[in-house]
């Protein structure tokens, strides 16, 4: 292997990931800030050492062949380990650096994990730059180890080698009702929660939710009167109707600061996963990535 990687230049491979990326010579050139002939220069150099044209052109795009869509995700894994490593053997200092960090968040945990996280960080790192960004979490450890996700917040998923993660706690869900509730005025029983239509936020457009689980486990059920993609659509829902609404306690706490409800104790017991911080393996010494998850573990940690 070392024979190997001393006949090739590990430079090729950035000019690999580049044309899979950017699906182009040209795009790829300006991407690496490269002449365009340096780059096809380097394709040649490419296809000779795998003996495999990579890439064909399909109209205005080079799309490529199954031996480039095989070694495309190692590639690119590599380069991120790579990078990992120049940067471990590197000092981060937050107040001067003006590196932009890639979070992992679902829709539904935006508010208020991404929020909470934005004032503390621009205290200690003014410079730095936060990316909230969505994923299928099919495809974490490869956004992970690809460097298109820095870190990642979701709740536990099935162990995975490549994978570290470190566990933040759960929070209790609260029931959301209108000020001025007919039939709720500062608690609520289990009774009065069945009787009532109710709301669910998800961007799953069918299942039921965690209370429903509960629910059902205890012989009982509730009614969803309506599904949406977002908790302020949600809350906007909940403040012109008699129904309710359930959410985290946290999430709960930032809508009712700009548009105030009634916040009350779910009355039934659910089981709750909690919720985790994960990062690949090949980035736990990254000292900058070792400086955002402390933060995130102390203002993200479930109390």
């Amino acid at each position: 292997m070392m024979r190997r990687l001393a006949r090739f230049d590990l430079n090729l491979l950035q000019v690999f990931d580049a044309i899979h990326a950017k699906g182009g010579v040209s795009a790829a050139a300006r991407h690496l800030n490269l002449s365009q002939p340096a780059i096809s220069h380097a394709l040649a150099k490419l296809r000779d050492a795998f003996d495999d044209p990579l890439f064909v052109r399909q109209g205005n795009k080079l799309v490529p062949t199954p031996a480039a869509r095989a070694i495309a995700g190692p590639v690119r894994e590599a380069l991120r380990g790579l990078d990992a490593a120049l940067d471990a053997a590197a000092s981060f200092d937050p107040a001067q650096s003006t590196r932009e960090f890639r979070i992992g968040v679902r829709l539904s945990g935006e508010m208020p994990r991404f929020s909470s996280l934005v004032g503390r960080v621009r205290s200690e790192a003014p410079h730095v730059a936060l990316a909230s960004v969505t994923f299928r979490r099919r495809d974490l450890v490869m956004a992970l180890a690809n460097g298109d996700l820095d870190l990642a917040l979701d709740v536990g998923l099935p162990a995975d080698d490549r994978l570290s993660r470190h566990y933040l706690g759960t929070e209790p869900l609260v029931v959301v009702a209108r000020r001025g509730h007919p039939r709720v005025d500062g608690a609520i029983d289990l009774d009065t929660y069945l009787a009532l239509d109710h709301v669910v936020a998800t961007a799953r457009p069918h299942g039921p939710g965690i209370e429903d689980m509960a629910l059902e486990r205890m012989g009982l059920g509730r009614r969803v009167a309506v599904r949406c993609q977002h908790a302020i659509t949600a809350w906007q829902i909940i403040a012109a109707s008699d129904m309710l609404f359930s959410l985290p306690r946290s999430h709960a706490g930032v809508l009712h600061a700009m548009w105030p409800m009634q916040l009350l104790d779910l009355p039934l017991p659910v089981e709750q996963g909690g919720s985790y911080l994960y990062w690949h393996q090949a980035a736990t010494a990254d000292p900058g990535l070792a400086w955002l998850r402390t933060i995130i573990v102390d203002e993200l940690t479930a109390t």
